[in-house]
Formats: structure tokens, sequence, C-alpha cells
């Protein structure tokens, strides 16, 4: 259990106004004990004679919920044990209340063991679900339905999909693919589609489908215009060669009307340039002959138009597909009486609009008087617009004339989160949304926690170096430059923000010793990237034996920002004999052992294929007896897929190491699991494995997952071996405009290049804008997470770059003021504290 439950970050007393608990929304920053504050929350309100079910405190994970159930019981029952007098001490000031006796905290412990069912404390999907089956009939929900899980939806999706391409004619879907790829060829129709409905369809489902007809284009000048301007091109008389084969070129596009190629083109640029800064236009250092002006705005006209006019048609395609995937994934999953989540949260976030706090309370089995909200930052707004009636409600000090006719009924809202921790962007998490809180609940009391009850003062001194001095690195210069058609413009803005709202921290433990360290791995001078990540993987892995090998008992935390780096580093750990324990999963055919079953399941399917039979015959199996295509078919047929796994596995097991034989006893589990919605394809199952992550847990000191997978955990070192990623990350498929964060989006577009944001109204550059700066801000709030991690010491292993480099690693460097060349391989960048802190 982390620190964060076991030490008060102040005396709660504050807490109270006038004997009441006022709206309140609190900035815990990592490590200084959130969750102390909301169990101290909960408990007050118990005190104040609260019902349970009056009650709702949501969280994301089940383990946080479990936490803080466990804790508040915990903490009861150590307060009423008569032989330990400093734990009712410590509750008395935790939760402000100097009279609190131990007879009253017992009586407290019983009333919630007997009640322990109605007390909801809960995640947000296990909250919504009860929500659902409250309101079936106004969801529309299939009767006897059930959710599914990550694996059976993306089946869905792409039988949906199917659906979709079978009801069009090959003229309709012809047209429509040309429209979503601008006319491109594409190999895969299918691939294609599911590219496009995975990245944007939880947009659209949430918004009305007029959205994706709100980008205007421009009308393209007329033919006399554009012949003109190709004229004025020929006829100048520029000095320079590649000025003078430049107008031609340009004159020949102007006369064939192949605008599509110009996108990117450098007159281009530099014609926006000089017309946003009131200069002339220059192709390099050449400046261009005098008279050219109107044929280049006629140009730029017609590359406009063009460009837009071809992003408005994909817009418009991507909504018919969009609303053609939409009928059919509904209708598929209700005649299979199946939901997921998100159709779920979606469901309510509609119906919420508009219900009524008597209807939810009768639907509820009562009223909901408290709530508390956990992790805010990670919320998205569906949630919020299902959580709101229920946060307004709680703060309205209104009669209830049905419960309380002759006085105003007590009730409180809590939210505690940290918008520097807002790493769930991809799932739909706003942290904005947390500022919202502050416009929507009336007279809500801001509180900040910023003293780390986990940390070592040395790692609180780099938390604040670092952040604080983001602005020494060169990417934050485009900041000054005022150009909304820019994307660095965005991003310079984002770090920046980030760094002048960062609060100093400070730490609680000051004789805590620390230590910090970043070094970078050799150089590698092969251009692949997955190589020099080999090199940082390797340097990290040695040094994770060494720290280990002195330090047994320490706990080590290996962060990466993706599950690839995660299986590298436990095979590269484990040839160095490092026990090692993978945490968040990943899929069982990590395992050679697993590989072979499912070659034999393969085989069984595909019994013309002959790499299966090869990979079957040169393994252990070929020993069995009869060993074919068609024994194993037979068995399957013959016990099911479950027994004929354990079966398989059996034979195999004897020439297993442990390692293997924890993962064949999970393929059976996930057999198991299966067998009981299995298909008649055995390539399904084999599909499923292929894709489901699976923990391999065991008791070890040295942990792997990724940062996201970190979140809520702590270890006394930490190493972070992947700081050389794109800070931006991957460009999204489509961009949102959604003014107010708290309703549905007002329009959306698929995604343009940064290089021809200029194009767009500065509505559209300000709808881009913000996405660049969100995933930007990300990245910090991801960088901010793994760190933090660290109770005692802090390695960061990353490759030589250049200092201006765009990557985590080079902005870290120039925060901390380093002097050390960056570029160069197997060499001390920065360390301060003590290398021995373990000791």
């Amino acid at each position: 259990m982390s620190t964060e439950l076991a030490q008060p970050p102040q005396d709660a007393s504050e807490l109270f106004l006038d004997g009441n608990l006022p709206p309140m929304l609190v900035r815990a920053s990592a490590g200084t004990g959130k969750t102390y504050r909301l169990t101290a929350r909960l408990l007050q309100i118990l005190f104040q004679g609260a019902a349970p079910e009056t009650i709702l405190a949501t969280t994301f994970t089940r383990k946080a919920a479990g936490e803080i159930l466990e804790r508040i019981l915990t903490t009861l029952a150590n307060a009423s044990d008569p032989e330990n007098p400093s734990a009712l001490d410590e509750l008395r000031r935790q939760i402000g209340i100097e009279s609190l006796t131990r007879n009253a905290c017992l009586q407290l412990l019983k009333k919630l063991i007997a009640n322990i069912h109605r007390l909801r404390v809960c995640t947000l999907d296990s909250l919504f679900t009860q929500l659902a089956k409250s309101f079936p009939f106004e969801l529309q929900l299939p009767p006897a339905w059930r959710l599914t899980d990550e694996i059976e939806e993306i089946w869905l999706r792409e039988r949906a999909i199917d659906a979709v391409v079978s009801m069009l004619d090959p003229g309709e879907l012809a047209t429509l693919l040309s429209m979503l790829s601008k006319g491109e060829t594409k190999r895969s129709i299918v691939r294609e589609l599911i590219q496009i409905v995975s990245g944007t369809y939880a947009v659209a489902r949430q918004s009305d489908p007029s959205v994706w007809d709100q980008l205007d284009s421009p009308t393209r000048p007329d033919d006399q215009v554009l012949t003109a301007a190709a004229g004025t091109f020929r006829m100048s008389e520029p000095k320079q060669k590649t000025v003078r084969a430049k107008l031609d070129a340009m004159a020949e596009i102007l006369e064939t009307r192949q605008f599509n190629a110009l996108i990117k083109e450098t007159l281009i640029k530099n014609y926006v340039k000089a017309k946003r800064l009131g200069e002339t236009t220059k192709l390099g250092r050449s400046v261009l002959p005098d008279g050219l002006d109107d044929a280049l705005g006629a140009l730029y006209a017609a590359v406009r138009s063009d460009t837009l006019s071809l992003l408005a048609a994909q817009n418009q395609a991507t909504g018919q597909v969009l609303a053609l995937y939409d009928g059919q994934i509904t209708q598929l999953k209700q005649s299979l009486r199946t939901l997921g989540f998100s159709d779920i949260a979606v469901r309510l976030a509609r119906q919420f609009s508009g219900v009524d706090h008597q209807s939810l309370g009768r639907r509820m089995d009562g009223a909901i008087d408290h709530v508390l909200l956990d992790e805010f930052q990670d919320t998205s707004p569906a949630q919020w617009q299902v959580l709101r009636p229920f946060a307004m409600r709680a703060t309205d000090i209104a009669v209830d004339p049905v419960s309380q006719p002759d006085a105003a009924v007590k009730r409180s809202f809590f939210c505690v989160g940290d918008t520097k921790q807002a790493i769930y962007g991809w799932r739909g998490g706003v942290a904005e949304i947390f500022e919202a809180v502050s416009e929507e609940i009336p007279s809500v009391h801001s509180v900040e926690q910023n003293k780390s009850f986990r940390s070592s003062p040395v790692i609180m001194d780099v938390v604040n170096r670092i952040f604080k001095n983001l602005k020494r690195h060169a990417l934050t210069d485009a900041a000054s430059d005022g150009n909304d058609a820019d994307k660095a413009t965005y991003q310079a803005k984002a770090i920046l923000n980030f760094s002048a709202r960062f609060p100093t921290h400070i730490a609680e433990k000051q004789s805590l010793a620390g230590y910090v360290r970043m070094e970078s791995c050799r150089k590698v001078d092969s251009r692949e990237s997955a190589d020099k990540a080999q090199a940082c993987y390797e340097l990290a892995a040695q040094r994770i034996a060494e720290l280990h090998h002195q330090a047994k008992r320490r706990s080590i935390g290996v962060l990466t920002r993706t599950n690839k780096g995660v299986a590298t580093l436990i095979y590269l750990l484990e040839n160095l004999g490092v026990d090692v324990s993978q945490e968040g999963g990943n899929p069982l055919v990590d395992s050679a052992a697993v590989e072979l079953i499912l070659s034999a399941l393969m085989m069984s399917e595909h019994p013309a294929d002959g790499r299966w039979k090869f990979h079957v015959d040169h393994s252990p199996l070929a020993q069995v007896d009869g060993m074919s295509a068609d024994y194993v078919r037979d068995l399957v047929t013959e016990v099911g897929i479950a027994r004929a796994v354990h079966q398989l596995a059996g034979f195999i097991a004897p020439v297993c190491d442990a390692r293997d034989t924890t993962r064949l006893k999970q393929l059976v589990q996930l057999a198991t699991t299966y067998e009981s919605g299995a298909t008649g394809r055995l390539r399904d199952f084999v599909r499923m494995v292929r894709e489901k992550r699976v923990e391999r847990p065991q008791a070890a000191a040295v942990r792997v997952m990724t940062v996201h997978q970190s979140k809520g955990l702590e270890f006394d070192a930490v190493f972070l071996p992947e700081l050389d990623g794109r800070l931006s990350g991957q460009p999204p498929l489509c961009i949102a405009d959604s003014p107010k964060l708290s309703e549905p989006p007002t329009a959306a577009s698929r995604f343009l290049s940064g290089e021809a944001w200029h194009f767009f109204d500065p509505q559209w550059r300000a709808a881009f804008g913000a996405d660049a700066a969100s995933k930007m801000t990300e990245s910090m709030c991801l960088l901010y997470v793994a760190i933090t991690r660290a109770r005692q010491a802090l390695y960061l292993v990353v490759q030589p770059c250049k200092p201006d480099d765009k990557k985590s690693s080079a902005l870290i460097h120039a925060a901390l003021g380093n002097e050390t060349d960056l570029a160069a391989g197997e060499t001390v960048l920065f360390e301060t504290g003590n290398p021995n802190w373990f000791a």
C-alpha cells in the first residue's frame, strides 16, 4: 500500500465551515496524500450521521476503490481498539473532531459492516453499469444484456464494417473510398475503414452528424484569373535560374490545375509568412521580381480552395461511413445483447442531460446527498455529463420536501485530482474538465497539496528544477512568434504554461537519502530507431541488475512508454539473472510453449498451410502418437477447446521452464473462459490469445510496466529507459471542436498536417492548435508521473541526441542546465545526491 494512504497531508479541521462541509476541490500533487484526504472527507460525512446509501465515491480502478474502503474499515477498527490509543488520536486529527470517542468509532464500524452493500465506493464503470440497469427502457437496452471485453469489441467492429461494405454497391463504395482517402488508392478497403472507425467513432457518437459538415471550403478563383496568373509567372524576368525554374513550375501547375501537389510547397509557405509579417516574398535568399503579388495571391487561393475542398469532402465521407457503421454496430450489439462501457457512458450522457433529481433518486433506491470524485483529471466529457446531476444535487442547499420538510438537507461535494497527472487523453480523459468544476459548482472551495510524503528532498529538488525550467529548451522559442497557423507555437505555449503553473514541491521527509543520475548509452551508427532503443535498453538492464544485486530488498520500478519496451526489458533482465514481475500484461505469445500450442490449433484449421505443420513436427508435440491436423481437430471436437488446450499443454509442460509453465497455465485459463462464448473457428481463439494482454505476476523486487500502469504506485528506485520518443506523439485521425468541454463537440474534421494549417480560418486553427497543445501537455504529464513514482532514486538512461531535439531527454537535459554534451555516448550527463542511498 502506498504512503499516500498512510501519511496525513495536514490537519483536516480546516475542512469545516460552521459545522458544515463546503464543496471542495483539492489539487493534490503526486505523493501528497490525496487518498488520505478523500478518506478523511468520507469519514467526516459518516460521523455526521449520513446514511451509507446517500454517499457516492468514485474512482477509476477497482484496486483504488478497494483501498479506500479497506482504509475506512481499518482506520475505524484501529481507532476502536482500547489497546491502540494512538490510532484514535490520529483519527481525531485526520477528521478534525477532537471529541471523537472510541465507542463512536465502534458503532460506525458496526453500521458500515451491516450496510457495506449500500456504501457506494466504486469505479465509474461500476456506477455506470448500475445506472444503466436503473434506466433500461430510456437507454433502449436489450433484455438480459451483458458487457463486452476489449477483444470482443474488436471482433464486433470488424463484423459491423463487413456489413457496411456488403450493403454498398461497388460504385458507391469506390466513390466513398476515394473521398475518404482524398483520391489516393488504398490496398485494403476493410483495413482503411477499421482505421477510420477506430480513430473517429468515439468523437462522432457523442455529436450530431452535422459536425462533419462544418468546414467551409472557399471557391477557387475563376479560370481567367488563374490563366492570367500563369502568364504573369512566365513573363517575369528574375535574375536567378532557380527562381526562373520555380516560376515556370508554378505556371505549369496553374495551367494544368494540379494544385494538390502544392500543399507543402516552399513558395506557398514563404508567401504566407511574408503576408503575415508584411514583408516581400522570397525564394531562399532571392527576392522575387516586382509585380507577382496578384499572381501569388491567385495561386495561394487556388491551392487553399483545393486543399479545403478535399478535406471537406473527406469529412463528409467520414460522416457517412460513421453513420452507416453506427447503424450496423448498434443493430449487431442489440441482436447479441451486448454493450461496451463506452456505449453505456454515451447513452447515459444523452439521457442525463434532462434527468431530474427525484427520478434519479427513485431509480437508484435512494437519493445521493454526498459526492466524492477521485482522479477527476482523467474524466471524459461524457462521464462528466453523467456525474454532473449528482454533483449539482450535492451542492444544492435547497430544502428537500420529502425527506426533511422542516430543515435544509446536509449535502457535500468533494473532488480531488491533479491536472499534472492527466495521462489518459487517449481514452477520452480531458484534464480541463477539472477547471470546469470551479465554474459549474457554486461556491466551491479550492485547496492545493504540494508537500510530498513519498519522495526524498533530492527527488523533489530535481522535479522542481525540471518542470520550472522547461523554457530553457529551444522548443519553447516558437511561443514568441505568435503564429496561430504554426503547430510549434501551440506546443511551445503548452510547455511554458505547464512550467508557469507548476507549483513548488517540498518533501516532508527531509532526512531521507536520495539520488538522481542521468546518463547516455553508447552511440549507434545505424539510423534505425529500434537499434538505438536497443542500446538504451541494454544499458538500463545492466544498471538495474547492478542495483538489484547491491540492494535486493529495495523495490525497483522500470517504466517505459511502450509495451514493446516492457517485453524487451523483461527478456534482458531475465538473461542477467534478475527476477522480474511484469505488470499490466503482455499477450501470452511471449512464450514459445504457447506459440507451439497455437501452431497446433492453426494446423488443424489450415492443414494445407505447411508453416504450422513444420513448427509442430520440429517440437516435442511430434513425439505424440498420431499427432496431425486430424488429431487436433478430433480432440477439440470431442472434449472442447479448453480441455484440448489442457491436454496439448500437458504434452510439452515436462520440458518447459517455470516461466513457460506459468504461461501454459494461463493459456488453459484463457481457453476455459473463452469456451462459453466460443465461435466455430479455432483461428478466432488463436487471434484472441495473440491480442489479449495477460499479466505474469510474481513476487519480485524489480517490476516492469508502462508509465500508464504505474499510476498510483511508488518504488524505492525508478528507471526510465524510454525518454527518446516524440513529445507530440502520433497525430490524431480527427479533430473535434468543443467550445464547452462539458458538452458534445460542435464541429469535427479529419486531421491535416501542421504545414497546411495556414489554409484554415482562425476557428479551425484554434481547434487544431488546441489538440497539439493538449498532446504536448499530456507528454509533460506523462513525464511528471514517471519521475514522481520514485521515493529515493531516479535513473534516467537516454540515447545520445542533439540538445534541441524534440525529445523528453533533451527537454530534461536543458531544464537541468547541463553543460555536458548530450550528443556524447556513454556519458554521465547529470548526477546529484548520494549514490549509496540504499545503504
